[in-house]
C-alpha cells in the first residue's frame, strides 16, 4: 500500500485519536506525544507506518459502512442500501438494496458512489 505524505497530513488527526482509542496515551505531554508520532509518520518509522496502514484499512471500513441506510440512485432509480457485504481484502464490496440489486462495486470508486447517495430532504 502507497501511503503519500499528503495522505499522512490530512488524516493525522484520525489517526491520532484511532490509536487513543486503542489505549495508546501520552505519558506526561499530549502536545509532544503528538508531536512525536507525526515526525515518526512523516519520517515513515516502520512501526508508525504499520499503525497508520492498519488505520487506514478501518477508516475505508467505516468509509464504506456508513452507506448503510442510505439511498442511492442506481440507473435512474432510487434504491435503499438495506446491506454491504465487503471483501476480505477490502478492495471491493457489494451493496444490496432493497429493489434486491446486489452492486458489487470497488473499494476505489467509493468517491464515485459516493455522489451517486441522494441527499435527504429537510
Amino acid at each position: 500500500m502507497s501511503i503519500n505524505e499528503n495522505q499522512k497530513i490530512e488524516l493525522f488527526d484520525k489517526f491520532y485519536d484511532w490509536l487513543k482509542a486503542d489505549g495508546l496515551k501520552a505519558k506526561k505531554s499530549e502536545r509532544l506525544h503528538r508531536k512525536k508520532i507525526f515526525a515518526s509518520l512523516l519520517a515513515n518509522d516502520e512501526m508508525t507506518l504499520d499503525n497508520f496502514a492498519d488505520f487506514l484499512q478501518d477508516y475505508k471500513k467505516e468509509q464504506i459502512l456508513v452507506l448503510k441506510g442510505k439511498m442511492i440512485e442506481i440507473n435512474g432509480l432510487p434504491c435503499f442500501i438495506q446491506d454491504i457485504k465487503l471483501e476480505s481484502k477490502l478492495d471491493a464490496f457489494t451493496l444490496i438494496t432493497d429493489n434486491n440489486i446486489h452492486l458489487k462495486c470497488k473499494t476505489e470508486d467509493l468517491n464515485q458512489i459516493e455522489k451517486k447517495i441522494l441527499k435527504e430532504k429537510i
